[in-house]
């Protein structure tokens, strides 16, 4: 097919954060089909759609994601990746897909798409490694906040987890070519990094790991902002490092805790006990201003019992996380914990039901001291006549008044619905915002 001047490109991301590093690098590295992005429903001329996996919830949107694709694109030229991609790739051609790229061969996207319309793969439109999904080409336009991807894989093996059979084993981007991309992201106007990888906590790409990475990242004068980390990942230095810059580091930490229950923790393969983990996040409130928790719970594991289950529930109590991603449970191909008593399903949708109504009131609570007060709100977007943004313990903000995208303003909080706090916009000489209490 020959060159199609502004393309029209609609892409899907389904998933983690990395993919939609991948996905925003993708666009970058098809500069030379000057690419119109557009909804998937405008009639594009090539699809992507960059699948996940990890759980079967996933694995239907992806088979919707494509057969939608189709239906909507019936002479699109539809590529999908990621994670469904290398874990059924027969059932994804059969949905309707002309190319169908897994990841470990996901740096030969750019090239088969390239040559696809008419245009040669070379040095300048093919990534050099495969760290491609970074963004080093092609990415460093108008973004408030820019992800780089310093990491890739896994090799914990969690009984309950396909990704490390999906990712392969941990790989890990050096830090210098980290910290040029940043300067040349500074460059550009991005006004906050977040660092993100399939398992961030065990980078290995400076000689202090992940601590040193965001010390040098800092000393650049970046705001800086962690993905999802590992608790037995998160060390005193990264705690000092988050206490001495933030909240320019941001305060905040993702630590999956998956259950409160030591024997599920053993049985699953998580590196960490339910002591470890309270104390290190003790030691986070007691030592960071301002911080503040996220989590993950996976609902019904295999053999968990009720008292189990109300373990976590406590737990969660005891810990007051501002946010909980909950999940329920579903068996995982070749994974441990798939040939495990499993625990019934209406009993997990249950737990799950539980669990999500604890993290609503948490939520809650954990907001309710900031109701009148003064929050920093770093802007991203706008939708209709309302700013958007986030504070730097990761509260979406929605607000009225004046504002433009990549401005920090003070906000007044108004009201706070679900996890979303809304205000309006405040002058920048009124008094310091109010911070929330470690609990």
């Amino acid at each position: 097919m020959p060159l199609v001047e502004g393309l029209r490109l609609a892409v899907r991301t389904l998933g983690c954060k990395v993919n939609q590093v991948e996905s925003d690098a993708l666009v970058g590295l098809l500069g030379a089909l000057n690419p119109r992005v557009v909804p998937l429903e405008a009639g594009a001329d090539l699809v992507v759609i960059n699948t996940c996996a990890v759980t079967t919830g996933a694995e239907a949107d992806a088979r919707k994601e494509v057969r939608r694709a189709r239906r909507a694109n019936p002479g699109a030229f539809i590529v999908v990746t990621g994670c469904y991609a290398e874990l059924a790739p027969e059932q994804v051609a059969e949905l309707g897909a002309d190319a169908v790229v897994p990841n470990r061969r996901k740096a030969e996207l750019p090239g088969i798409i390239l040559e696809r319309f008419g245009l040669p793969a070379d040095p300048l439109t093919t990534p050099p490694n495969e760290f491609w999904g970074a963004g080093e080409r092609g990415l460093l336009n108008n973004y408030v906040r820019a992800f780089i991807k310093v990491q890739d894989g896994c090799n914990a093996g969690c009984a309950y987890c396909i990704i490390p059979r999906l990712r392969g084993r941990e790989r890990h981007r050096d830090y210098q070519g980290v910290l040029r991309e940043a300067e040349a992201l500074l460059k550009a106007g991005v006004q906050e990094i977040v660092l993100t990888g399939v398992r961030l906590g065990s980078y290995k790409g400076h000689p202090r790991g992940i601590a040193g990475l965001v010390e040098a990242l800092a000393q650049m004068g970046a705001r800086v902002r962690l993905s999802s980390i590992e608790p037995e990942d998160t060390g005193e230095d990264l705690l000092q490092v988050l206490r001495r810059y933030a909240p320019q580091v941001r305060p905040h930490l993702h630590l999956s805790l998956q259950t409160a229950s030591d024997r599920l923790l053993a049985l699953m393969g998580r590196r960490y006990d339910r002591a470890y983990y309270r104390a290190l996040v003790e030691r986070a409130y007691a030592l960071i201003p301002g911080f503040a928790l996220t989590t993950d719970v996976i609902a019904g594991l295999p053999t968990e019992t009720e008292a189990e289950h109300r373990e976590t529930l406590a737990f969660l109590e005891e810990l007051r996380p501002s946010r909980v991603h909950v999940f329920t449970y579903t068996p995982r191909p070749k994974t441990r914990a798939a040939s495990m008593p499993q625990v019934p399903v209406e009993v997990r949708k249950r737990r799950n039901r539980e669990l999500a109504a604890l993290a609503r009131r948490l939520a809650e609570e954990r907001v309710r001291p900031l109701l009148g007060g003064r929050v920093e709100v770093l802007v991203e977007s706008f939708r209709g006549d309302r700013a958007y943004g986030h504070t730097p313990d990761y509260y979406e903000a929605e607000l009225a008044g004046e504002a433009r995208v990549g401005q920090t303003v003070w906000a007044r909080v108004e009201g706070v619905s679900g996890y979303t706090l809304r205000g309006s916009v405040e002058p920048e000489e009124a008094h310091p915002p109010l911070r929330l209490s470690a609990r």
